[in-house]
């Protein structure tokens, strides 16, 4: 029997699993749902979990290894909006050659119990805790983003392995042998606890502390467990890190799509499930149709993204063909993982960092110099509210095609950024903005109205200042909702796609 795609779901979610499953047509209807069998040596599962057999078919090399990666997990949860379940569900395949038993053969869970048994006997005993316990409650996802092994923020949740690290401490010398053959044992050289990306954060004042927005996205609470990851981030190298900073600490880096990211994970966030619509980005209808006018017309196209973090869709938009990609980022360990990123792929990058580098007028001289040598990304170290008059002198001055789509990849919403991303697609042919927001799943509808109005409204202020309203109205269309993944319970990240027409459409 060929290995098959099985998901490990505790009883509690079975049925919306398999409602999702049918409703996709992904189910095996001919193998009933059972009860899982664990492997002897790993003990009984952590709960009761029923295996759901489906019709999804395993890659080669996932075949080869009888493995799924956990990219590959969180883009099947996302497919099938069961993000918020990621950390509940294993999705595994079945060995080739069990009948009913389903077999689970999970390398993490293969190096816990490894690094169990080269502990002392003693320092578990005088807490009344057992290898077993700690093996039954072991997490069982994870990723690995060279050379950092990275586990989910519940991962050591449960009252054994709370016991243990109450006892000892996470990062006690009694426990680093436990650390050290699990990295050994995956291959990496750290190891660390995630967690989410908060939206605000404390800010101290002569009174009390006030929360004010993250907008750095800094990850702020991942916590090391083994690996040197100085320097630690403080006020200072968060905002202003030195060269020496940005030389000594963790940088790692994944592949997707074939397109190579890199971020320094004390400093700056990493999304996974955004491959969806990276993915979409390379053969998106619109950005060919740019990409091909741009060849036509001998002078190729230009893509803003005013949210640039590390590069996530900018990449996109230059391995599909875009000719040069303009960047707005803040964050100052964004940028460098940008620059590192786009030298992993073979790109090159101007990077602005202030403001006087930043001049309409420097940005022209710079960009004219440097573009002998071809460069890819121009990234400016600064809000995107000064990027309007950047693009429009680079423009202006022939330094860059004209610009066809505007990304704006900000959660909860890039509402700040509207008004801008309208007054830098080209004027005279038009292109896409691409809006990323958090919606209610009722609210969608209503929101990409909402989307369409305000820019409708910031579209007729900018051809006002432009002189150009009598000759007609350029008009903002919607083109597509492309839901992304759940954000949270009964919450989507979804990108709204919306055409904003050029005066050609107008006039001809």
């Amino acid at each position: 029997m060929e290995p098959r795609i099985i998901f490990l779901v505790p009883r509690l979610h079975v049925k919306r699993v398999k409602t999702v499953l049918e409703q996709h047509d992904l189910l095996d209807r001919k193998t009933k749902i059972a009860a899982v069998a664990a492997d002897e040596e790993q003990g009984q599962p952590r709960d009761s979990r029923m295996a759901l057999f489906t019709t999804i078919n395993p890659t080669q090399s996932e075949i080869q290894d009888m493995f799924l990666d956990d990219e590959r997990k969180s883009t099947l949860t996302g497919d099938l909006a069961l993000d918020d379940l990621k950390e509940e569900i294993d999705i595994i395949l079945q060995n080739s050659e069990s009948t009913g038993a389903t077999t689970t053969r999970n390398p993490f869970t293969a190096a816990i119990i490894e690094a169990l048994n080269k502990l002392p006997p003693s320092l578990l005993e005088v807490i009344h805790i057992s290898h077993a316990d700690l093996i039954n409650e072991a997490p069982t996802t994870y990723s690995i983003y060279k050379p950092m092994l990275l586990l989910p923020p519940n991962a050591f949740d449960s009252p054994p392995w709370k016991t243990l690290f109450s006892a000892h401490g996470a990062n006690h010398q009694d426990l680093q042998p436990l650390w050290t053959t699990i990295a050994s044992s995956m291959n990496v050289t750290h190891i660390a606890i995630n967690a989410g990306i908060p939206l605000s954060k404390a800010q101290p004042t002569t009174t009390k502390p006030q929360e004010v927005e993250n907008i750095l996205r800094s990850p702020l609470n991942l916590t090391p467990l083994h690996g040197a990851f100085h320097p630690l981030p403080t006020p200072q190298t968060l905002t202003s890190p030195t060269p020496s900073d940005l030389s000594s600490t963790l940088w790692v880096s994944t592949s997707q799509n074939g397109i190579v990211q890199v971020w320094a994970p004390l400093y700056t966030m990493f999304s996974r499930g955004n491959i969806r619509e990276k993915t979409r980005l390379l053969t998106l209808p619109s950005v060919t149709a740019a990409v091909t006018q741009g060849a036509e017309e001998e002078q190729g196209c230009t893509a803003v993204d005013l949210y640039a973090g590390i590069g996530y869709f900018s990449f996109s938009y230059r391995r599909a063909g875009v000719a040069k990609v303009l960047c707005w980022e803040l964050n100052p360990w964004s940028v460098e993982g940008l620059r590192r990123g786009a030298e992993r792929n073979r790109w090159k990058t101007a990077i602005f960092h202030d403001a006087a580098s930043s001049s309409p007028s420097a940005v022209v001289s710079t960009l004219r110099e440097l573009d002998e040598e071809g460069v890819d990304f121009a990234v400016f170290q600064q809000s995107n509210e000064f990027a309007a008059p950047v693009v429009r002198a680079l423009r202006e001055g022939g330094v860059v095609p004209r610009v066809r789509h505007v990304n704006l990849g900000f959660l909860p919403s890039s509402r700040g950024a509207w008004r801008t991303a309208v007054r830098v697609v080209d004027a005279e042919v038009g292109g896409w903005v691409h809006v990323h927001e958090n919606v209610g799943v009722g609210e969608i509808e209503g929101r990409a109205g909402e989307v369409v109005e305000a820019m409708q409204g910031f579209l007729d202020e900018w051809d006002g200042e432009l002189g150009r309203r009598d000759g007609g109205r350029r008009r903002v269309v919607w083109e597509h909702t492309e839901r992304i993944k759940t954000y949270a319970p009964g919450v989507w990240h979804v990108v709204f796609d919306v055409r904003v027409e050029g005066w050609r459409d107008v006039e001809g």
